[in-house]
C-alpha cells in the first residue's frame, strides 16, 4: 500500500508540491491573522482577559498565550506551553496570586509556565 503511495507521489510535479505547501502556509497565517481583535490578542487570549478581569482587584488585563510550534499528530492542535498576563492590579500580591492560580487552572499549565505582571500605568 505504502508503495501505491509513493508512486502517485513521484507522478506529481515537485512545482506543485512546493506551491501546495506555500497554499497551505498561506491559509494557516491568513487564519491566524482573522484570529485576532483590534487589541492585538487572538480570541482565545482576550476570552481569558476578560474572565482574569471579573477577579477582584485585577482591573484592566492582557494576556498572551504561547505554543509549540509543531502540531501533535495525535490531536492536530499545537500544545499550550505558557501564558503571560498583565494586570494593573497584579502589584497587590494576593490578586496576583488569585490570576495566577485562575490561569493554572482555566489554561491547565504548571505553575512555572505562568506569570502575571503589575501593568504599567498609561500615561
Amino acid at each position: 500500500m505504502m508503495e501505491k503511495w509513493r508512486e502517485r507521489l513521484n507522478r506529481i510535479p515537485h512545482r506543485t508540491l512546493a506551491l501546495a505547501a506555500l497554499l497551505a502556509l498561506c491559509a494557516i497565517l491568513l487564519g491566524m491573522l482573522a484570529q485576532t481583535d483590534n487589541s492585538g490578542m487572538t480570541q482565545e487570549e482576550a476570552r481569558v482577559a476578560r474572565t482574569l478581569s471579573c477577579v477582584a482587584g485585577a482591573g484592566n488585563v492582557r494576556v498572551t498565550l504561547y505554543y509549540s510550534q509543531a502540531e501533535s499528530a495525535f490531536s492536530g492542535s499545537r500544545e499550550m506551553l505558557g501564558a503571560v498576563a498583565v494586570a494593573t492590579g497584579a502589584g497587590d500580591i494576593a490578586v496576583r496570586l488569585n490570576l495566577t492560580q485562575a490561569l493554572e487552572t482555566l489554561l491547565n499549565l504548571p505553575a512555572g509556565s505562568v506569570l502575571v505582571l503589575e501593568m504599567e500605568d498609561e500615561k
